[in-house]
């Protein structure tokens, strides 16, 4: 694919990258740095994509594998989770914030006490608001497995908040 086509493509989808990243990685600032670096990837593979098939599935891998190369090499220092900034209203009143403050401890615990896999889907559907269509896409797996995978995942992060204090 030509270089113009191809960096308009990355710019449109250079949002979703970056929610992928804090996902996986529950840092912002980190996130930022990790799908820029997934982008610049991306730029330099582009004559690997092919383009009969959907974008977005081929960029998440990429993101996905510099968030897996982040975490091996030590440079990430947040697990996975909800950002208290993206949640947090910023019109509530001080006791509403620290209800609000402690939900999201509480399920960035839950989701911590997940595998890899539970965290991911959740991520996908949830933070990201993919389609099942695309997160099948994404983990080449048909629609009926990522739905009964989405299940099994949101039973699990529902057993991990009744465990929790």
């Amino acid at each position: 694919m030509s270089t113009a086509p191809f960096e308009h493509l990355l710019a449109a989808h250079s949002p979703r990258a970056h929610r992928a990243a804090l996902g996986m990685l529950g840092n912002e600032q980190e996130a930022r740095e990790i799908a820029q670096e997934a982008l610049l990837k991306a730029f330099r593979a582009r004559d690997r994509y092919d383009t009969s098939r959907p974008f977005y599935p081929w960029l998440y891998r990429i993101v996905k594998n510099a968030c897996l190369d982040a975490r091996a090499r030590g440079r990430h220092r947040a697990r996975p989770g909800l950002q208290e900034e993206r949640v947090v209203g910023r019109e509530r009143l001080p006791d509403e914030h620290l209800d609000q403050a402690r939900s999201i401890v509480r399920m960035r615990q839950a989701l911590e006490a997940l595998g890899d896999d539970h965290r991911e889907i959740i991520g996908m559907r949830h933070f990201q608001d993919l389609s099942y269509a695309e997160i099948g896409e994404i983990l080449g797996i048909k629609q009926g497995t990522v739905m009964s995978r989405l299940f099994r995942a949101r039973r699990a992060l529902a057993a991990a908040m009744e465990k929790l204090p």
